[in-house]
C-alpha cells in the first residue's frame, strides 16, 4: 500500500504552489511590461513628461499650430484671452485654473495622476493636460485604452485568478474524491452490503476512516452471522418443543372426555373451563413459533360475541379463585383488535388482581364504545397499586413483591402494555378512587 502521506501535506503543498505561482505571476508582469516597451508598443510611464519640454520648444516658435501637439495630450489653447481649441474635460477646470495661475497642477489619483502644465509666450497661452502612466504608441490603441495600467493590471490579475481558481478546484477535487470512498463505504453499511469492495487512500487520515469503517462492517456481519444462527437454533429448539408439548396436551384432551363421559354428574361449567384453557394453550403454543406475543395477527370486528369470549375468559380464571365477575358495561364496536392477544392481556390483569384480592370479591369490567377510542376498564377490590412503583410496573421485571407479599405486578402488565401497544393504544393504572381500596388498569384503543 506504500507510505501514507497526511492531509496536512497535501493542504501545504497546494499553499506552496500557490505562492510559487502567484511570484510567477509578479515575474510575469514584470517581464510581459518591459517586453511591451522594448518592442515599441508602448511608451514609458514618465514618456509624456518628457516630451513635455518639445512641446514647449515648438510652442515658442511663431508659426506653431495646435496641430503639433502629441495624441497623448489634452490641451487648451488661448489667443488675446479667447479660447481658439481646448480638449480638455471639464471636470478638471479647476485644476486648469490652478495650472494657469501657479504655472503647473497635479490631480491626485494613486495611479495614472493627471499633470497640467502652462506656457505662456506673448499673447498666447497653452495649458497641456497628460497623465503619468505607460501609453500606447498607436494612437487608435491609446484612444480605446488610456489607462493602460489600469488595464494591465486587470489583465494580470485575472490570469492569477484563473491558476489561482483551477489550482483550488484541483485540491477541492483530490478532497472530495477522497471523503467519497468514505461516503461509498458508509452507504454500503447502511444498505448491509458488507461484502463491498474495499478502498484505501493514500492520505493517512481518510485511510484510517476507511480501516475504521472495514473493522466496522466485518464485526458487523460477523455479528449478524451469529445472531442468524442463535435465530435458526432457536426457531429449531421452539418447533421441537410445540411439537412435543402437543402430544401431552392430546393425552390431556382425550382423557378428559373420558372422565367427562364416566362422571356426567360433575360441574359442567368446570369441564368447560377446562376445555377452554386447553385450547387457549393450543393457540398460545401456535404463536410460541412466532417468538413473541406483540406479533400482530388476525383482527377482528369487536362484536358481542368477541366480548363474550373475553367474559369467558376472565369468568373461568374468578370462579376457579372463588371472586365474582361483574360486567358494568357491555358495549360492541366497529373497531378491530386482535381477539386472541386481548385475552392474553385480560387474562394477566384478572390474575393479578385474583392473587391481591380476598375470596368473595368483585372484579367489574366495563367495555366501552366511544367516538375515538374503544375502552377496557377492569377494577378489582384488592390492595391497589404501590404509589412508588406504579411509573414503573409496566417495564420488564418490576416488581413489589421483595417490599411486601402484597404486591407483584412486573412481567404481567410489561406483557399487557405490549399488546395493547401493538393494537394502537395505551395502557393506563391507577388505584381506585371510588372510597375503596383497589387497582383500575383501563385500556384504551384508538380507532385511528
Amino acid at each position: 500500500m506504500g507510505n501514507k502521506k497526511s492531509l496536512r501535506y497535501l493542504i501545504s503543498k497546494y499553499a506552496i504552489i500557490e505562492l510559487v505561482y502567484s511570484f510567477f505571476i509578479v515575474v510575469l508582469f514584470y517581464v510581459g511590461l518591459n517586453v511591451l516597451l522594448n518592442a515599441g508598443v508602448i511608451h514609458p510611464a514618465n514618456y509624456a513628461d518628457i516630451q513635455s519640454e518639445k512641446v514647449e520648444e515648438g510652442f515658442k516658435k511663431e508659426d506653431w499650430t495646435p496641430a503639433e501637439i502629441p495624441f497623448y495630450y489634452d490641451f487648451l489653447y488661448l489667443k488675446d484671452g479667447k479660447i481658439i481649441e481646448n480638449t480638455i474635460d471639464k471636470k478638471y477646470d479647476n485644476l486648469v485654473q490652478e495650472a494657469q495661475k501657479n504655472g503647473k497642477a497635479t490631480s491626485d489619483e494613486i495611479i495614472g495622476s493627471n499633470i497640467f502644465k502652462t506656457y505662456t509666450m506673448g499673447n498666447r497661452q497653452l495649458v497641456i493636460r497628460y497623465k503619468v502612466n505607460a501609453i500606447f504608441t498607436n494612437k487608435k490603441l491609446y484612444k480605446l485604452f488610456e489607462n493602460f495600467e489600469w488595464g494591465y493590471i486587470v489583465f494580470i490579475l485575472t490570469i492569477w485568478f484563473l491558476g489561482f481558481a483551477l489550482l483550488l478546484i484541483r485540491s477541492s477535487n483530490i478532497l472530495k474524491r477522497e471523503i467519497h470512498k468514505i461516503a461509498i463505504a458508509n452507504d454500503n453499511i447502511s444498505r448491509m452490503d458488507l461484502d463491498y469492495e474495499r478502498e484505501y487512500s493514500k492520505y493517512k487520515e481518510i485511510d484510517g476512516v476507511l480501516c475504521s469503517i472495514d473493522v466496522l462492517a466485518k464485526n458487523l456481519k460477523k455479528s449478524l452471522g451469529e445472531q442468524w444462527d442463535m435465530q435458526v437454533k432457536q426457531k429449531e429448539l421452539v418447533e421441537q418443543l410445540t411439537h412435543d408439548i402437543r402430544t401431552p396436551i392430546t393425552l390431556i384432551k382425550g382423557n378428559l372426555e373420558l372422565l367427562k363421559e364416566e362422571n356426567p354428574g360433575l360441574s359442567s361449567d368446570r369441564f368447560s373451563d377446562i376445555f377452554n384453557g386447553i385450547d387457549r394453550l393450543e393457540k398460545y403454543i401456535g404463536k410460541l413459533k412466532n417468538f413473541s406475543y406483540t406479533m400482530e395477527g388476525k383482527k377482528d370486528v369487536v362484536s358481542n360475541e368477541v366480548i363474550l369470549y373475553w367474559i369467558e375468559v376472565m369468568s373461568s380464571i374468578c370462579r376457579l379463585n372463588g371472586l365474582k365477575l361483574k360486567v358494568i358495561k357491555r358495549e360492541s364496536s366497529n373497531i378491530r383488535l386482535d381477539k386472541e392477544e386481548v385475552a392474553v392481556a385480560l387474562q394477566n390483569i384478572v390474575t393479578n388482581s385474583v392473587e391481591y384480592s380476598k375470596k368473595d370479591s368483585v372484579i367489574s369490567v366495563e367495555f366501552k364504545d366511544e367516538p375515538g377510542e374503544f375502552v377496557l376498564i377492569v377494577r378489582d377490590e384488592g390492595t391497589g397499586f404501590d404509589k412508588d412503583l406504579l411509573p414503573l410496573l409496566t417495564h420488564k421485571f418490576i416488581s413489589g413483591k421483595v417490599k411486601d407479599k402484597s404486591y407483584k405486578h412486573g412481567l404481567g402488565l410489561w406483557v399487557v402494555k405490549n399488546i395493547v401497544m401493538a393494537n394502537n393504544g395505551n395502557l393506563y393504572l391507577n388505584n381506585s378512587s371510588r372510597g375503596i381500596s383497589g387497582a383500575e388498569v383501563k385500556m384504551v384503543f384508538y380507532k385511528e
